[in-house]
């Protein structure tokens, strides 16, 4: 007895389980683009804000974001600011990660080597004669060959094109802004770097590489936490209410730089918008 269905029968049992594959299938992609968008977003949100938290450093991602079995990963390499003007590479790597419970957590951090003078930082104060002083006389005891990053603390805050004016901002001297006069729980000033050359070789997602403001760049980056990120903000010594009001207001209160000889120091001191210059690394540059 011929016991195979009927084709008409097989024809209509088939058609619900094609579109249970199809629905299936679709659901996968679906996840995925979700899990990859979010992954995407973690990268964006926490890299980024490990990066205002930490000024003392340059940070760039290493690789891509990773999805373990308890907690979602990136590795992001960490540089100092000096590795621009050195030969020597201070290059090392650390990693930033989010647990099933939401819990952000970062290991292999080095010392930040600004935080002494970021505790101290006062731009957007006023001028101070007896600071500039001090620093004048820091410049001038820069040697030949001698070049150095500094801290410049700004008098009154400026918009950033004002800032733009005063030193030029290339494809080596990135905007490395301070953007409050304030102190985050940190101890230190709020900071914003689009990246090498103003773009996203750093953790800036590609989407934003076209906004070349870093202030709108800021901006854009803050929009995305919520209320529930005050936690996780806390932990890297931020607080959402001082980001929002630092987007709000969008001024800078003063930079990171690099100077190159002792004039170029001494032309940033005598700027009535330079408030002081805090010389924090110098070296001898031989090739220069």
């Amino acid at each position: 007895m011929d016991m195979s269905p009927h084709p008409a029968a097989w024809s209509k049992a088939r058609t619900p389980i094609l579109v249970l594959v199809g629905a299936l299938i679709a659901g996968i992609a679906w996840v995925s683009i979700g899990l990859n968008d979010s992954m995407s977003k973690f990268g964006y949100l926490w890299g980024n804000a490990l990066q205002v938290a930490h000024p003392g450093y340059r940070i760039a991602f290493q690789g891509d974001v990773e999805r373990h079995l308890f907690n979602t990963s990136m590795k992001v390499t960490i540089e100092s600011h000096s590795a621009v003007i050195s030969a020597e590479s201070s290059e090392r790597v650390a990693e930033v990660s989010k647990d099933l419970l939401g819990r952000i957590g970062v290991t292999n951090l080095p010392t930040d080597p600004m935080t002494d003078y970021l505790r101290t930082f006062r731009g957007g104060q006023g001028s101070d004669s007896k600071a500039k002083a001090v620093a004048v006389a820091q410049a001038e005891s820069l040697k030949e060959k001698e070049v150095a990053t500094v801290i410049v603390e700004l008098s009154s805050p400026l918009l950033e094109t004002e800032v733009e004016r005063l030193t030029d901002f290339s494809v080596v001297e990135w905007k490395r802004f301070f953007l409050s006069g304030s102190r985050m729980p940190s101890g230190k000033p709020l900071y914003w770097w689009p990246g090498k050359g103003g773009c996203s070789a750093t953790v800036l997602v590609d989407r934003h590489c076209s906004n070349r403001s870093a202030i709108s760049q800021f901006r854009l980056w803050v929009r995305n936490f919520s209320d529930d990120d005050r936690a996780n903000l806390a932990k890297l010594g931020l607080d959402l209410q001082a980001l929002r009001d630092a987007a709000s207001e969008g001024k800078v209160f003063g930079f990171i730089a690099n100077v190159f000889d002792r004039d170029q120091a001494l032309k940033l001191l005598d700027m009535p918008e330079v408030r002081t210059v805090d010389f924090v690394e110098r070296e001898i540059d031989d090739e220069r």
